[in-house]
């Protein structure tokens, strides 16, 4: 069940998280792992305790009618169901296969973004995530080895590897919408629009195919959160085909399609493609299912807010908040800050340029 757990929690774009960044203690780590046990007297599969208190937190906080999708998602994989439906009858792609599966999604293998708000705003300002990327990430690419964190690391998980290939790099800003403190320093301008323009991310980060490459068909094994791009600097001859329907990157433009759908992506230039990739959540769930999946992305994080301790939740709520502050506006926040100087009038200084904090829209 394990692997299953961590596949609804993480995507496959949380394999470029930091090692060890959120890692659960081992003793959470094997109730989750054993979650499902028999009861010898009924022959039924049960939930285990800690997979019970997940599901009865949910109702609480959320209502049992309004979670009951997510829920039924928890159980499932509970019992490691893999969704497999052939969306067009023996086409090689257009087949969904989710580990992770919430009922009810409608799979679609691309989404028309055209009345979408935040894909506007990105595109109208494509241009500042481009040159920021080009400064921070080509230009001094040297000094962003130095201070970046992870920078350009290849997919972790084998089943992943073997799918996206050793030449598919990334450069995480965001994982399970916890923002990377020290990249987003790197990329303060990317990430700023990103909160500014509503993005319901789940993960962001910018991503790189080498010349004459292709990702292998596969899917991402999860039906809730969505995959979008927006083009960076895109050479000629690049393309994803997503089920049945085939198209080229551009550069300025956002598209979003369904990972849990088959798909591959082929790049047959000699020039390197560049693309800010982001997961979002699937346009169907309700603000009510987006919060209860987000409350399980956080219990993973931070175990104990689901502790019978009273203490130990505060603290867990406390580090959970400082976990979702913007690096910025965290170290501001931070014991022994200095406080904001006054000017000879008696007034506070003015700071040129503050950006406003910025969390995960939900």
């Amino acid at each position: 069940m394990a692997r299953s757990f961590f596949a609804l929690l993480t995507g496959a774009c949380a394999l470029v998280a930091p090692p060890g960044r959120f890692a659960v203690p081992s003793t959470r780590l094997q109730s989750l792992a054993e979650v499902v046990v028999q009861d010898p007297t009924m022959g039924a599969t049960l939930l285990s305790p800690f997979a019970q208190q997940i599901n009865d937190e949910l109702e609480k906080r959320f209502g049992a009618a309004e979670t009951a999708r997510v829920r039924e998602a928890w159980r499932l994989m509970d019992v490691d169901y893999v969704h497999k439906e052939a969306l067009i009858e023996g086409h090689e792609y257009m087949k969904q296969e989710a580990r992770s599966y919430l009922p009810g999604l409608t799979p679609m293998p691309f989404w028309d973004l055209t009345t979408t708000a935040w894909a506007q705003e990105l595109e109208a300002n494509w241009e500042v995530v481009r040159d920021e990327f080009r400064a921070v990430a080509m230009d001094d690419a040297d000094n962003l080895k130095k201070k970046g964190n992870n920078v350009w690391v290849a997919a972790a998980d084998s089943d992943s590897a073997a799918s996206y290939g050793p030449d598919w790099r990334t450069l995480v800003l965001m994982d399970r919408t916890t923002w990377d403190p020290t990249n987003c320093n790197l990329f303060p301008k990317t990430a700023k629009l990103l909160s500014d323009a509503g993005v319901p991310c789940v993960e962001a980060f910018f991503a790189s195919m080498t010349p004459n490459s292709k990702i292998a068909p596969h899917t991402d094994s999860c039906n809730f959160v969505l995959t979008s791009h927006l083009g960076l600097d895109i050479p000629p001859d690049c393309h994803i085909t997503v089920g049945d329907e085939t198209r080229y990157w551009k550069d300025g433009q956002v598209t979003m399609f369904d990972t849990s759908i088959f798909h591959d992506a082929v790049n047959d230039s000699d020039e390197y493609r560049y693309i800010l990739m982001l997961r979002v959540w699937h346009p169907e769930l309700t603000d009510t299912e987006r919060a209860a999946l987000q409350f399980l992305f956080d219990v993973l994080d931070v175990p104990d807010l689901v502790s019978d301790d009273p203490v130990a939740v505060f603290a867990a709520e406390a580090e959970l908040a400082g976990l979702r502050t913007r690096p910025e506006e965290r170290a501001k926040l931070a014991p022994g800050a200095a406080k904001p100087k006054k000017n000879k009038k008696g007034g506070k200084k003015k700071k040129k340029g503050k950006a406003a904090g910025f969390g995960v829209a939900l």
